[in-house]
């Protein structure tokens, strides 16, 4: 599961006024000296025993025993989890607090209706809600400080990268939005986002936790998203790298290799983002080290590609890999260069640690050695 940000979490418990909060809720409050006390929402309370603190921001009760921070609050009046509250705080307490009104039942009981606007239409085609699944990633990662803290520590870091590949992040928040499963709408809609891969049949987001770069044919569609997970201390045996289920489709950023007659090919998107990056725009990639797909080869043979760079890993999965492109090429009239990094490197550790990063790529392209035409 991706983790919320502890500075998300302490600036919503330090920005977000309880006491506004609570007054938007419709509660009455009378003021105790620097305190304010109400009637307790969380049990039968005929005289106001649950305090306010403002310059704490916290609340308890002295009757049940009740208290915390505003996330708590939201938590216990609102029947949702900790992750929801945080997303109802981030998106809705600053314009005031409609999704957030106050209960009528006492205890509150756990809600099964979102309170934040579903970013996915239950009436749109497959195509559509792939686009609409893309443009909330796309959203969630320009919000998330883990997220963007990934992108930083890969030197990826960059406006135009994020926004021209429409680079998003996949945090487990998308459910939070959907009605529940036994509503019509929240079954619907789950049924469909299985169909397409982005839920798995367990229930879950199939990219959770991942960095999600989508991937467009040529006349625009959203054919395949690629997930890859921003910790890298997760349980052996978990998959950092991720597809949706079914054929990689789709050649990454083939609208940059038109008019080119050299491209870099890579082993690994992060690798062909991180070229990209830099100032070199006519990249692509593989999808892995056996990823050359015949999707790519036929492209670069529309494209009339006289030469590639091949900058896989230098390893010998990659050194394996970077001689069959490079004979399948061949076969195709296209000569093949083998860009050579130091030993155990990729492209994007090059970059990072051969500063500064456009001149050392530059280096490494043009020191590439052929491996036949």
């Amino acid at each position: 599961m991706a983790r919320i940000a502890d500075e998300v979490i302490e600036r919503i418990k330090a920005e977000v006024s309880l006491l506004r909060l609570a007054e938007g809720q419709g509660y009455s409050l009378v003021k105790q000296g620097k305190d304010f006390a109400l009637c307790c929402p969380f049990h039968e309370d005929r005289t106001p025993s649950c305090v306010i603190t403002p310059k704490s921001n916290l609340f308890n009760c002295f009757g049940c025993g009740a208290g915390g921070s505003v996330i708590d609050w939201v938590m216990k009046t609102q029947g949702v989890s900790f992750r929801h509250a945080v997303e109802l705080l981030k998106h809705d307490v600053p314009a005031a607090t409609p999704s957030l009104a106050a209960s009528s039942e006492s205890p509150v009981k756990k809600t099964t209706v979102p309170k934040l606007a579903a970013p996915v239409s239950v009436a749109a085609d497959d195509q559509t809600l792939l686009r609409e699944v893309v443009d909330y990633y796309h959203d969630t990662l320009l919000q998330s400080p883990e997220a963007l803290a990934y992108l930083e520590s890969r030197g990826l870091n960059d406006a135009e990268l994020i926004n021209h590949f429409k680079l998003g992040y996949a945090n487990r928040t998308l459910g939070l939005r959907l009605p529940q499963k036994n509503r019509k709408t929240g079954a619907e809609l789950r049924e469909k986002l299985q169909r397409i891969g982005v839920y798995r049949e367990s229930g879950h987001e199939h990219l959770n936790g991942s960095l999600v770069v989508p991937l467009f044919n040529q006349t625009g569609d959203v054919v395949q998203l690629y997930g890859r997970k921003i910790r890298d201390d997760l349980r052996e045996g978990t998959a950092y790298h991720l597809y949706l289920a079914g054929d990689h489709a789709g050649v990454f950023n083939d609208a940059g290799l038109v008019g080119c007659e050299e491209i870099i090919l890579c082993e690994a998107l992060i690798d062909a983002l991180t070229f990209w990056r830099w100032g070199f725009k006519n990249v692509t990639s593989s999808y892995g080290v056996n990823g050359f797909t015949d999707e790519i080869l036929n492209t670069l043979v529309e494209l009339n590609i006289k030469r590639v760079l091949i900058a896989y890993d230098r390893d010998e999965a990659g050194n394996i890999a970077a001689e069959k492109v490079a004979k399948q090429l061949n076969e195709n009239g296209i000569d093949a260069f083998r860009v050579l990094f130091p030993k155990g490197m990729d492209a994007n550790e090059y970059a990072l640690k051969v500063t500064p990063a456009p001149k050392s790529l530059e280096v490494a392209l043009r020191k590439a050695e052929w491996l036949g035409n």
